[in-house]
Formats: structure tokens, C-alpha cells, sequence
């Protein structure tokens, strides 16, 4: 699975758990099947799944903190 569609996945199952969206709202935004949905959402609800998940979250947050640190590297000169 490629880094895009993790990140797809995980804004889908955001939206749904910590935002308080409906299933089918996402679905619509995202130009998925509700049931699509629905399967990322319980997926994300296994053991093995959510320690996949918070692995690919830390990665990104990793990545995300190297470019900023770049980017005030070059603020700085």
C-alpha cells in the first residue's frame, strides 16, 4: 500500500472516529462506498491494524519534522 493511500486512509478514519462524521459523509467527500469506509474504520479497530497505523503516523510525523526543521535552517541564514 502506497504512502498516499495510507494517508487517505488514515484522513478517512479520522474524519469518521475523532471528528464524529457520518460513515456515509465521508464516503461522499472522499469518493468512496460507504462500506469501504466502514471496513478502514473496523479495520483500524484490530490489535495488529492500529499498531500499523500509529507506526505509519509516527513516520510521517518524522518526516514532517525533518522538512520543517529544513525549512528554518533556511529562515535562519
Amino acid at each position: 500500500m502506497t504512502t498516499i493511500k495510507h494517508e487517505l486512509n488514515l484522513s478517512v478514519i479520522d474524519e469518521v472516529k475523532n471528528n464524529g462524521r457520518l460513515l456515509s459523509d465521508v464516503a461522499r467527500q472522499y469518493g468512496l462506498s460507504t462500506k469501504t469506509v466502514y471496513q478502514l474504520v473496523r479495520q483500524s479497530e484490530q490489535p495488529e491494524s492500529r499498531s500499523k497505523i500509529i507506526k505509519l503516523e509516527i513516520e510521517q510525523l518524522r518526516s514532517r519534522i525533518s522538512k520543517l526543521s529544513g525549512e528554518l535552517c533556511r529562515i535562519g541564514r
